[in-house]
Order: C-alpha cells, then sequence, then structure tokens
C-alpha cells in the first residue's frame, strides 16, 4: 500500500502544494514545489524525511515555486542523509542550484540532479511529461554550460569536510560566472509527472503446490519467481498453477499549470491519454490560472474514459487558507492575551471561486471566505462530473493507494479518498489553550471577536508619529514549531515637507518571512507596508538570514513597479548581490532596475576595505573539473572602492545621516551595523544590529554603535552554554546584555533565540539590565518603542503560559 500525504497548500503560509508520497515499509517521496516554509511544515506535522531520496519538482522553478529548497537541502543534509536527486524536465535546474552555491554547502551528501524522463526503482516508475505553453520556444543551455554547472553542483557537496572556516567564494571551483545569458532562457515549459507502482506477485498456495507434488524446498522458491519447474516424473508445474493472481496499483498523475497560456498545450497533451487504470489525478494550478470552460475542458479528457477517478484540485481561490502553524498560532494567542496591542491574530480570509464551488456544487466550509465570481456567465461544460469524485485539495485530503487485482471493475481500482472534516474555530482554540490559564482580564470577546482582523501595527494617528518594530521571526538556525528563522521591521517615521513620512527597513530575512507578513497584514495595509519598505540589509550569509530576502525584493516591486521613481537598497555581502543578479536576471530581471546595491563592506568602518575574489570564468571551471591543475583566484583590485555617489544617494533617499558596518565575530564576511535616521530637522533616532556575533565590544559597542536609542542584538544560548557560544560564534543572553551596557543604550530588543526554547528565553540569572526598558522578542511581536518595556510587567507569568509547550517538547524529545 501507498500514501500519498499533502505537506503544503495554497495559503498564506505556504504558497503552493507539496505531496509525500510513501509506501508501507517507509519508502519516501516528495512531489511537488518545495515554497518557503515546506521544512517548517515537515517539522510541525512530524513527518519523517529520513528515508527520503528523491525530490519531484513539478511546473516551473521561479522562487515562489523552489524557495524553501535550499533550507531544505541543508536541513536533510544535517540529518545524515547521504543521498538526494532533484529530478526536474528542464536542465534548467543545474542554473537553478548553481545560484546557491555562496550559502548551500554541505559535505558528505551526494546532491544530483536528473532531467531524464524515466525514473524506476523497486518501487515506482515515474515518468516525466513535459507541457510547453502555447507557441513559445524554450532555450537551453548548450552542453559546455550544461557540464559547467553539473561540476559547480558537485563542488557544493563535496565528499570530505572542509576546514570550519571555509569560504566558498575563496573557492575556485565555485567562485565562478554563471552564463550571462539566463535572462534567454525564459521559462516556457511545466513538468507534470505520470506515477506507476510496480506490481505485487500474486500470494504462493503452498498447499496447491504439494498437492501438484513440489516438494518444499529450492522449488518453491523458483515457482514464486516465475519460472517453472520439471518434477521428477517428467510433470511441468507452471508459476499461475501455485500463485494467485498478480496484485497491481492505480497509476497517478500530478498536473502542475502554472498559467492560462499553458491550457491549451494541457488539453492538446492529453486527450488521448490512457486512463483506464488512472486513479487520481491531482490539479497544481497557479494563482493566474482561470477557472473557466477551458480548464473543465481539460479535466475532462480524463473523465470520458474512466469516470471512477478521483480529481484533487489545489488553486489559492479554491483551497482554504488554513493555518500552516498551529504551534505558533497558540503561543501567539497566549502572548497577546498578555498583551492585547503587541499582536495581531493571524488573518484567515480568502477569496474563493464562486464558479468553481458553483459547478460542482459544493461549499466552503472554513471561516474567513468570500465568494467571488470572476467571469459574468457560470462555468458551462457539455459533459457531466461525479461531484464526489471531486475535492479540494488541503492539509487534510489524503489518498490510500491500494493494491487491486486485474480484471476487477474499474470502481475497484482501490485508490480512496479521505478528508479530515477538521474546522478551524478560534473558539476551540480559545477554550483548549486559553481559558485553563486563568488570565486576569481575559475573555473570548475581548481576546478574539474584538480583534478578528484588526492591525495594531502604525494603525493610529498617533503610531503614524512613533517609532514601532515587528519582531517577524525571532529564531534561529531552522525555522521550529514555535519560531520562525530571524527577521525585524524597523518603521522610523520621519517629518519633511510639513508633513509626517514612513520609513520601513527590515534587518534580515529567513525563510517565509513574506509568510508572516501574509498572515499579519490585509492587502490593504500590505501595501502600505511595502510601499514605505525603503532598505533590506542582510548582515551574513547564512541561510536562516536570507531565504526570504528574494520574496521581499519580488512583493516590493509588485506593490511599487507603476511607480518608475521607487527604489529599493540592498546592503549585503557582495557574494549575495551575485545571487540576487543571477537569480533576478533568470525570473524577472525587470526588478534589478530598481535595486540599489551597495555592499556591507563598503560602510565599514575602518580605513581597510576587503577586497572580493575575482570569479573565473565557466570555461575554467570544466577544465578544472576535467582533472587540470587548480587555478588561484584574484582579487579584484577595483572592488575596495566604495561607491561614494550611491552611499550619499541612500541618505539622501532614506533621510539617513550615517550608516556604519563593523566586522561581526561569527563567519567571513559576517556585518554588525549601526544606522541613524533623520526624524525631524533637529532630531534623529540611532538603530544598531548586531547580526549573530561573539560579543563586540570594542568595535560595535564602543564605537559604531555607542549610545543608541535602540539595540537589537542576538541572544542565541543560555547563559550556561557559554562554550556551545564560543563554538558556534554566539551569544548567551548575559553577554547580549554586556554589549548593551557597554553601548549604554536606551532600549534593549534580544532576539534569535536558540530554536531548542519554545518557551521564554531565560528570564533569571541574568545580569543587570542597564538600558531604561528591554524586551525579549517573540514572533509576530509588534513593540511600540515608547512603550518597549510594557513586557517586564507580564514576563513573571510566561513560564506558567508556555507550560504546555514545555511538555509537548519534553515528550517529543522522548519520542526521538
Amino acid at each position: 500500500m501507498f500514501t500519498v500525504i499533502p505537506v503544503t497548500q495554497p495559503s498564506s503560509d505556504t504558497k503552493h502544494p507539496l505531496l509525500l508520497l510513501q509506501s508501507v515499509h517507509g519508502d519516501r517521496y516528495m512531489f511537488g514545489k518545495i515554497t518557503e516554509g515546506a521544512q517548517r511544515s515537515i517539522t510541525e506535522n512530524k513527518i519523517r524525511i529520513s528515508k527520503l531520496q528523491n525530490i519531484f519538482l513539478t511546473g516551473n522553478l521561479n522562487w515562489s515555486c523552489v524557495g524553501g529548497l535550499p533550507g531544505m537541502i541543508l536541513t536533510i543534509a544535517d540529518q545524515g542523509k547521504d543521498k538526494l536527486c532533484l529530478h526536474y524536465g528542464s536542465e534548467l535546474i543545474n542554473y537553478v542550484v548553481s545560484t546557491w552555491r555562496y550559502f548551500v554547502f554541505r559535505f558528505g551528501i551526494d546532491l544530483s540532479t536528473n532531467t531524464e524522463a524515466f525514473y524506476k526503482d523497486k518501487l515506482i516508475n515515474v515518468r516525466s511529461i513535459t507541457v510547453k505553453a502555447s507557441e513559445i520556444n524554450e532555450k537551453h543551455f548548450n552542453k559546455t554550460e550544461n557540464d559547467a554547472l553539473t561540476a559547480i553542483i558537485s563542488n557544493m557537496f563535496p565528499k570530505n569536510e572542509p576546514t570550519s572556516r571555509y569560504d566558498p567564494s575563496s573557492d575556485p571551483l565555485l567562485n565562478v560566472n554563471l552564463p550571462l545569458n539566463a535572462e534567454n532562457f525564459k521559462q516556457s515549459s511545466s513538468t507534470n509527472y505520470e506515477i506507476k507502482f510496480n506490481p505485487i506477485r500474486g500470494r504462493f498456495k503452498v498447499d496447491e503446490a504439494v498437492k501438484l507434488g513440489v516438494p518444499k524446498g529450492p522449488l518453491f522458491a523458483k515457482l514464486t519467481k516465475g519460472e517453472s519447474i520439471t518434477l521428477p516424473d517428467g510433470t511441468t508445474v507452471f508459476p499461475s498453477q501455485v500463485l494467485e493472481k498478480e496484485r497491481q496499483f492505480a497509476k497517478l498523475l500530478i498536473i502542475d499549470i502554472p498559467d492560462d497560456s499553458y491550457v491549451d498545450s494541457f488539453i492538446s497533451t492529453f486527450q488521448d491519454y490512457d486512463c483506464s487504470d488512472l486513479g487520481v489525478v491531482y490539479y497544481f494550478l497557479n494563482d493566474t490560472v482561470s477557472i473557466n470552460d477551458r480548464l473543465i475542458k481539460f479535466m475532462n479528457c480524463f473523465n470520458r474514459q474512466n469516470r471512477n477517478i478521483n480529481h484533487i484540485v489545489s488553486h489559492p481561490k479554491i483551497s482554504p487558507n488554513n493555518i500552516s502553524f498551529m504551534g505558533s498560532t497558540i503561543t501567539l494567542l497566549k502572548l497577546k492575551a498578555l498583551q492585547l496591542e503587541s499582536y495581531n491574530l493571524p488573518r484567515l480570509d480568502r477569496l474563493m471561486s464562486k464558479e468553481f464551488y458553483d459547478f460542482f456544487q459544493k461549499r466552503p466550509s472554513f471561516p474567513g471566505t468570500s465568494m467571488l465570481q470572476s467571469q459574468p456567465d457560470p462555468i458551462v461544460s457539455e459533459e457531466s462530473f461525479d461531484n464526489s469524485k471531486v475535492f479540494v485539495f488541503d492539509r487534510n485530503t489524503t489518498v490510500a493507494v491500494n493494491a487491486y487485482t486485474k480484471g476487477d471493475p474499474p470502481a475497484d481500482l482501490s485508490c480512496e479518498v479521505h478528508q479530515n472534516n477538521f474546522k478551524f474555530s478560534w473558539k476551540a482554540l480559545y477554550d483548549k489553550h486559553i481559558k485553563p490559564l486563568n488570565l486576569p482580564a481575559v475573555s473570548f470577546p475581548k481576546l478574539i471577536e474584538s480583534q478578528l482582523n484588526v492591525n495594531n501595527f502604525n494603525n493610529s494617528n498617533e503610531t503614524t508619529k512613533e517609532v514601532e518594530v515587528i519582531t517577524l521571526g525571532t529564531g534561529s538556525a531552522l525555522p521550529s514549531k514555535y519560531r520562525n528563522v530571524v527577521s525585524t521591521l524597523i518603521k522610523v517615521p520621519y517629518f519633511s515637507d510639513h508633513e509626517m513620512k514612513q520609513r520601513n527597513i527590515i534587518f534580515d530575512a529567513g525563510e517565509n518571512t513574506i509568510g508572516t507578513i501574509n498572515r499579519m497584514f490585509s492587502s490593504i495595509d500590505k501595501k502600505r507596508i511595502f510601499k514605505d519598505l525603503k532598505l533590506v540589509y542582510l548582515s551574513h550569509l547564512h541561510a536562516d538570514h536570507h531565504l526570504g530576502i528574494i520574496s521581499l525584493l519580488k512583493e516590493w516591486y509588485r506593490h511599487n513597479h507603476d511607480d518608475e521613481n521607487a527604489k529599493i537598497y540592498l546592503v549585503t555581502p557582495w557574494q549575495y548581490n551575485k545571487f540576487v543578479k543571477e537569480w533576478l536576471l533568470f525570473e524577472d530581471s525587470k526588478i534589478l532596475d530598481r535595486i540599489q546595491y551597495i555592499s556591507c563592506e563598503h560602510l565599514i568602518n575602518d580605513r581597510f576595505v576587503r577586497m572580493e575574489t575575482k570569479a573565473l570564468t565557466l570555461d575554467e571551471v570544466t577544465k578544472n573539473s576535467n582533472g587540470m591543475k587548480k587555478r588561484k583566484l584574484e582579487l579584484d583590485q577595483t572592488s575596495s572602492y566604495r561607491n561614494l555617489d550611491l552611499i550619499r544617494a541612500m541618505y539622501r533617499d532614506l533621510n539617513m545621516i550615517s550608516f556604519q558596518t563593523c566586522k561581526a565575530i561569527h563567519c567571513n564576511w559576517a556585518y554588525s551595523n549601526s544606522v541613524v535616521l533623520k526624524t525631524s530637522s533637529n532630531k534623529s533616532f540611532k538603530i544598531s544590529y548586531s547580526g549573530d556575533t561573539r560579543p563586540n565590544i570594542d568595535k560595535f559597542a564602543k564605537e559604531i554603535g555607542h549610545k543608541s536609542d535602540l539595540l537589537i542584538h542576538e541572544a542565541t544560548l543560555d547563559n550556561d552554554l557559554v562554550e556551545d557560544a564560543i563554538k558556534k560564534r554566539h551569544c548567551t543572553i548575559n553577554e547580549a546584555i554586556n554589549v548593551s551596557n557597554m553601548m549604554e543604550v536606551d532600549k534593549l530588543i534580544l532576539t534569535h533565540f536558540s530554536q531548542r526554547y519554545p518557551k521564554a528565553p531565560q528570564l533569571d540569572n541574568n545580569i543587570e539590565i542597564q538600558a531604561k526598558e528591554y524586551c525579549f522578542a517573540f514572533d509576530g511581536m509588534i513593540v511600540n518603542y515608547a512603550t518597549l518595556g510594557g513586557q517586564k510587567a507580564i514576563l513573571p507569568m510566561l513560564n506558567k503560559v508556555f507550560l504546555e509547550e514545555k511538555e509537548s517538547t519534553e515528550i517529543e524529545e522522548e519520542e526521538d
């Protein structure tokens, strides 16, 4: 038996669908899109991936479809897996993975790509079906380019462990210029899959074999292998005489349609498809696919031959906007019960397709939905559907593929679709997790009913004039059940031209930062946030700090593309800028015209500016991979010149007085920063951000960050884990407090906590905090600078409200 389990669904948290196919013996395969948030969903739902060796990617390869794949690869490698293959129907996969070479690096895992049409192992046969958009020809890299890209991937995952101070940008096999013509290779094909399961031989009938005179032993084995035998008396015994009929499985189809330009090609590709043993068709429909007559015509390609096929449809206007991360939602609800206006309730609202639900005579059963008709007339189809065979795709829709005997009626193909009728309820959540806490002055009407779809960030005349911070993610290393990886948004308003103006800055953006923003804000509030977003800063190249940046840039462009004067400043280590260029050339080069890039090194508070290393050409990589002597990298002599004109432009555009960085005591090319922003003609606001670092008293506390109004500092580990902090080049809570004291800051936010602490970080036995006010960051926390210290009053209650999470974590650790 095989089971198909949804890992992600189209929602605010996870943008696209992903399936986990598993056998009764535990073998696992993934099919679909590895969207940002996918690995967190795996953690949330306790899905084990220890036997995962193959990921089959569907549709296109844009960032929204594979943005979770780099983090997934790192996690799989860190779990000790020694082999992983990425399957896709185009060699573009090699370019995509190569762009990650500066930050996806692991030893001991053999990561490969496969673009062949067929894959076969002991359990399954998979055929990739590539469908092109109408009248568009997709270009391909030449053999030399593709061989070089394959070599780069191999070098990203070496067999032997390098030194702990290894820097991929100093490796001539990785610091390579990718093909400059990437923007010519626009994706115009979609990868889909047909999955067939290897049949199971029939059960051996021992009694029948004995009756026929077959002695027990080696001759039994021959018969079970399908071989005929001859007995001593000359009688021939055939396998069919002693074996029950072979048992088979229905096949599955996974269809991925990126947009309307593909629909006619899908119809022509599948109109004569053999559906006789087809059990389930999954339809992964992007948000730009119209739900209309043509789509139903395509679905009927399968319906004509076999009325017993199950159709499971995924589309943002069909699938519910279910909360994917219930653990963090419960945590947020508890924190909101203690500080009502410091958190937004996660939004569930979604506009659903009236056309789909009317045509299939279904009714959405989840909260927060409104029906929207996108076309003037309802859908009309010449052929009818069995509506009981059409299912809405969500996390609770599983498929059991059972064995059947050939020749049985088609109705008995044994594909069973199970839908858990779970209905989300704020009242049920409140009664189970909040009411038992007996918190003072907390009630369901106050906590939930009065706060549904309420935004507590920048939401009044007063708050528009005040500095506010949102700690979007507060965890380190990997997304977890209770904390996402780190990201911080700071809003510093300023008075100019007789009016108050808004200005947002984001410091670091781990994977699925955009998912947190989507859950927190309505489309109107989100548009305002991105209209006011002026700068994104990256402290260093570790994946937990930047895998969400591409999504932020794309979302910023979506809200600002019609303003030709709008631009966004991107301050990062130089290697990340190379990645951004390579990726956006491939996906959407128009965004690059709006990005104003400044290297962190060019803002260094030092007379000495480190030079970048020159990249090799692809030809040189090919020569090296063929056994020629490895060439040493050269330094780029021009790279140490600061672009003063662009820095001055940033100061002017952001109403900024200064932006300084210093080297962080972490990995190579890691930085801490200090930014001074004007708030009026004679006032300013100074923010310092540590990024990941050991305590840096001289350069950070006493120089660039001294006398900051606000310090946001990492506090990864509890105070009794100093040795771990030294080894991993992080800070304990006391070490972060000491930096704050030496910096003489006005106010302090501690963040970037180890994911081993689902509850509050260490609150006892900390040294004296000399800052006027301080707080510990939690995901989605909205901090008004004027009242930042308000959390102090509820700190004694945190251990009480997180007792449930602590016990749950202890149980999970015992199970592991």
